[in-house]
C-alpha cells in the first residue's frame, strides 16, 4: 500500500493496527530484522509471562504462534507493516508509515501512550489539519473548524454540513477520546490540550 496513494479504507485499517498494542509490539520485535513466527511467538510469551524466553513452554509458544498466524500477522501483512517470506520470516516494512504527517512515536517504545493519537489521526486524512488549527487557535466552533476544513485533503465533495455532522459525531469525540483536544457537545467547541501537539 503505497501511501500516495492510500485511500480512506487503507487508512483506517492501518490506523486500526497501530492502535492495537499487540500490533505495535510485534513491530517493536521486528525492529532488529526479521524473525520467524516461532521466534515472534517465543518473544511476545516470554514478555506477557515475564519469564525469559528459555521458559517460554511448548504450549504457550503454540498458543502465541496461533494468534500469531490468525489475527495479528494477516491484520499487519494486509496493511502492507510485514511481510511473510517463503522460507518463514517476517520482515517489518518501515516505508508503509513515509510521506503521512503524523508524528509517530518510536516502535521501539510500543506501549509510548501516544500511540494511540497518532493512530487516531491517521484514520482519516483531514484529522491532522483538524488538530493542527485547535493547536494554533487554542478553541475554534465546529462551524469554524468546517469552514477552514471544507476542501482540505482527505474531504473532497463533502458537503459543509455533511462534514460538520462528521466532525460533531465522529472525529472531535474520537481525537478526545485520545486526550488530543477536549469537546464540548453542547457548545459545539473543541479546545486544545497539554497533549495536543505531540503527532504535528
Amino acid at each position: 500500500m503505497k501511501t500516495a496513494q492510500c485511500s480512506r479504507h487503507d487508512r483506517f485499517q492501518l490506523s486500526t493496527a497501530l492502535a492495537d498494542q499487540r500490533s505495535r509490539q510485534l513491530l517493536s520485535c521486528l525492529q532488529d530484522g526479521p524473525a520467524t513466527v516461532r521466534d515472534l511467538a517465543v518473544a511476545l510469551a516470554a514478555s506477557d509471562l515475564d519469564c525469559a524466553r528459555s521458559a517460554v513452554t511448548a504450549t504457550d509458544r503454540r498458543q502465541y504462534h496461533q494468534q500469531l498466524d490468525h489475527r495479528y500477522l494477516p491484520r499487519l501483512n494486509d496493511v502492507g507493516l510485514v511481510t511473510r517470506s517463503p522460507d518463514g520470516f517476517v520482515e517489518y516494512v518501515p516505508t508503509v508509515l513515509d510521506g503521512f504527517e503524523v508524528e509517530f512515536p518510536s516502535l521501539a517504545e510500543p506501549t509510548d501512550p501516544s500511540w494511540p493519537a497518532a493512530a487516531a489521526v491517521l484514520g482519516r486524512a483531514y484529522r491532522h489539519s483538524l488538530v493542527s488549527l485547535v493547536a494554533e487557535v487554542g478553541s475554534a466552533s465546529l462551524s469554524q473548524l468546517t469552514d477552514q476544513l471544507a476542501g482540505a485533503d482527505g474531504t473532497p465533495g463533502q458537503r459543509p454540513r455533511e462534514l460538520a455532522i462528521t466532525l460533531h459525531h465522529v472525529d472531535l469525540p474520537k481525537l478526545a477520546a485520545v486526550g488530543l483536544l477536549n469537546y464540548d457537545y453542547e457548545s459545539r467547541t473543541a479546545t486544545r490540550t497539554a497533549d495536543t501537539e505531540t503527532v504535528l
